[in-house]
């Protein structure tokens, strides 16, 4: 669990450079690893949402893990009650921000093709960003949250709050 959290973070830290990056070069126009600013979202895009994938894939993982820990311990299934609503909190925006950012790298290239204003391309882009800030600031909530259910599942003191 802790690997994956960590790697989450890691990941999470490593999109928000290229995102950053990205928006620079939207406005300067200048190449990253020799890649014009098409080239450079592509990347960005499939780590972005690798990042992501991880983060989902991370709750699901634990909440399975939960569910099958208190099932085979004749638990209290509030344990379980507990990781579906942390589950529910951090999903529909996380989903809303992928969905933003399926938006903005289909329309890096209507930019490219002059079919879309960069002006508009770059203020979408903004606002993708200061929401992608604001699901990270859920996700962790979420990941201290979901920690602090395993850790009282299993019987560990924790000392945050």
């Amino acid at each position: 669990m802790w690997f994956f959290m960590i790697t989450c973070y890691v990941m999470s830290l490593i999109t928000t450079m290229l995102l950053g990056i990205g928006f620079i070069q939207s406005f300067l126009k200048f190449p990253v690893l020799q890649a014009n600013h098409v080239s450079f979202m592509i990347l960005c895009s499939i780590v972005y949402f690798f990042t992501e994938t991880l983060v989902i894939f991370f709750f699901v993982g634990t909440g399975v893990s939960i569910k099958e820990y208190t099932r085979d311990h004749q638990m209290s299934p509030s344990f379980h009650q507990r990781s579906i609503q942390i589950k529910r909190k951090v999903y529909p925006p996380l989903l809303l921000n992928m969905l933003f950012m399926i938006i903005l790298f289909v329309l890096v290239g209507a930019v490219d093709t002059y079919r879309f204003p960069v002006w508009g391309y770059q203020a979408f882009f903004l606002g993708c960003i200061l929401h992608y800030i604001y699901i990270k600031t859920i996700q962790n909530d979420s990941f201290r949250d979901n920690t602090k259910v395993i850790l009282e599942m299993s019987g560990v003191p924790y000392k945050f709050s």
